[in-house]
């Protein structure tokens, strides 16, 4: 009985483990997109780059654990049945975590606004933000454009903006 739970655990392990791999490579090949777009986009010197990526990969790192939150409430939801299944102290719970999700996004996009500033000239500064709000546009049209088209997901589209 034991063996035969191992075997179909086991089993199970590598079905999904394919899955988790092109997932991924998908997100690895994102990040490497993300990066290159905003090291074009700001055209850091050597002393700068230095400096901004270390800084970054710290915003990176807030930024994702505010969205592991999000994503933990959106979890709860799924798993409860929806907003309706929820009680009303479930949901002012619910509310106020993702206003405070919300208010902390705030504080971590000022902290490290003036962060960057330490690393980088002030309009570089501007334009990683701006950078930033592009490339998030530039993937929402390529999943609009591909599911569209009826494309596959795995099919390289066109680069993001600016990098032509």
């Amino acid at each position: 009985m034991k063996t035969n739970r191992i075997i179909r655990l086991s089993l199970s392990i590598l079905m999904l483990l394919p899955v988790a791999l092109l997932a991924q490579d998908r997100k690895d090949k994102i990040e490497t997109m993300h990066i290159a777009y905003l090291s074009q986009r700001l055209n850091l010197t050597s002393a700068e780059a230095e400096k901004f990526w270390p800084i970054y990969n710290e915003f990176r790192a807030e930024q994702d654990k505010l969205r592991k939150e999000r994503m933990d409430n959106m979890q709860h939801v799924r798993r409860a049945g929806g907003i309706d299944s929820l009680s009303d102290a479930e949901v002012q719970k619910l509310i106020s975590s993702e206003t405070d999700i919300e208010t902390k996004q705030v504080e971590v996009r000022k902290e490290y606004a003036v962060k960057f500033q330490q690393a980088i000239p002030l309009r570089k500064v501007a334009k990683f933000f701006v950078a930033e709000e592009e490339f998030k546009r530039y993937l929402l049209n390529e999943l609009k454009r591909r599911d569209h088209e009826g494309k596959g997901r795995d099919e390289d589209g066109p680069p993001p903006p600016g990098m032509n």
